[in-house]
């Protein structure tokens, strides 16, 4: 009996003593590193190693709980620009880029808590030679919307292989799909709609050097800015800067060319210091590009200068951060400019010019791009079927387009729920 008891109690304490181990949780070493592995940058767009990418690209990353991120971008391995800084978006558009060029690109997440983890050095080749638009398509969203009944609305951009703005499509060059099935373009009342048709505002900043080295030019340049001033479309607002020491408003935004013609007038030498790094600063300051199928205001910035920063009151880093997703033109005069320096700032477009009477053909070439970049833009709308509350996944993509790398098609997501017939 005695023994009977010994063994009962022996069994009590063994099964006391295997719940408790049941039920703890001792960590574990996995743990940690499973942890550490989310918030490393991972899965890059486009892809590592990815070859004939085109001249105007999105970057993105994937980070599990980071706030901001500072981007390293250069032709060089490792990275050494940086590029930008403290952005809050996992992505980042890269413009500008060289035919046949490897570009290397790292991402640094920044957390909450003031850690930092670096990511892995990515890089990608851009296409081995120039492209014309018989070549392919790429396909840019920037919105998604929809309307009782039964409206489904997609604001897009549709650029060439060179990063050049395509305006000649209609709906017939479209192949639109809802889950996979093709839409009928009469049964959906498909329509496209073009830029001109669009709320469109294009504001332009134009920045102009005043600084003494420029002494002998300055009447010239205000010449030429008058008549680049000429040119501009009735969409069109303008902002006039000249910067030395530091940047100074000439003229607010305004489509009156009158007013800015008169305001060219006030442009005059300034001193013997080049604040050009603050200049790009103000400038990316004065607009934000806003994207809705309601309107669309679209910002970009002419910087004008024939020399470096000397005054270094302002960062090469703050002037990239500032025009984070912003296109900026630079026109570049004479052998004291930084090249290299300038084709960063200007991420849309570096005009190296040797002479001041190349500015005005500079400065059409320029006008010529942002027209063809704004008449780039598609509103497509149609009739969905789809009813109830559940997500759907639309597919645009143009006819026989050749090119089926990054952007050759443009996929999204909308939701159905509330849609009816009327």
């Amino acid at each position: 009996m005695l023994l009977a008891a010994k063994k009962f109690f022996i069994i009590i304490i063994l099964l006391i003593i295997a719940q408790c181990t049941f039920n703890s949780t001792p960590p574990t070493e996995s743990e940690p590193e499973i942890s550490k592995s989310n918030r490393v940058p991972k899965n890059p767009m486009p892809a590592d190693k990815s070859l004939e990418q085109p001249l105007v690209l999105t970057l993105k990353w994937e980070v599990y709980g980071a706030i901001k991120f500072d981007v390293y971008f250069d032709k060089k391995n490792p990275p050494q620009i940086l590029f930008a800084n403290d952005i809050k978006t996992s992505s980042i558009i890269v413009s500008n880029l060289e035919y046949n060029t490897t570009y290397y690109w790292r991402v640094i997440a920044k957390f909450e808590d003031g850690s930092k983890i670096d990511g892995p050095i990515w890089s990608f080749t851009t296409l081995t030679q120039s492209y014309t638009t018989l070549n392919g398509y790429a396909l840019n969203l920037y919105k998604v919307e929809t309307k009782v009944p039964n409206y489904v609305y997609i604001l897009f951009q549709v650029l060439d292989l060179n990063g050049t703005g395509v305006s000649s499509l209609t709906k017939e060059d479209f192949e639109i799909y809802e889950d996979g099935e093709l839409i009928s373009q009469t049964e959906s009342e498909l329509l496209i709609q073009k830029r001109e048709t669009i709320p469109y505002k294009l504001k332009t900043v134009l920045m102009l050097d005043n600084s003494t080295s420029l002494s002998n030019n300055i009447e010239q340049i205000r010449n030429l800015a008058k008549s680049f001033i000429d040119k501009i479309t009735e969409q069109q607002e303008i902002s006039i800067y000249q910067f030395s020491e530091k940047p100074e408003m000439l003229c607010d935004f305004t489509s009156n060319k009158d007013s800015l013609i008169r305001a060219l007038d006030k442009y005059k030498l300034g001193y013997s210091t080049t604040n050009l790094y603050g200049a790009v600063v103000k400038g990316a300051s004065l607009w934000s590009d806003k994207y809705t199928i309601d309107e669309v205001v679209q910002g970009m910035m002419i910087i004008f200068t024939d020399g470096k920063d000397t005054q270094g009151s302002t960062t090469l880093s703050q002037a990239l951060n500032a025009i984070h997703n912003k296109m900026v033109f630079t026109i570049g005069l004479g052998d004291e400019i930084q090249p290299e320096i300038l084709q960063a700032i200007g991420n849309a477009g570096f005009y190296p010019i040797t002479s001041i009477s190349e500015l005005e053909y500079k400065l059409n070439k320029v006008q010529e791009s942002i027209v063809n970049f704004a008449n780039s833009f598609y509103i497509l709308t149609y009739r969905s079927p789809k009813r109830g509350n559940f997500n759907h996944t639309l597919t645009i993509r143009i006819k026989n387009n050749p090119y089926n790398g990054d952007k050759s098609e443009i996929r999204c997501i909308f939701n159905s729920n509330n849609f009816y017939s009327n």
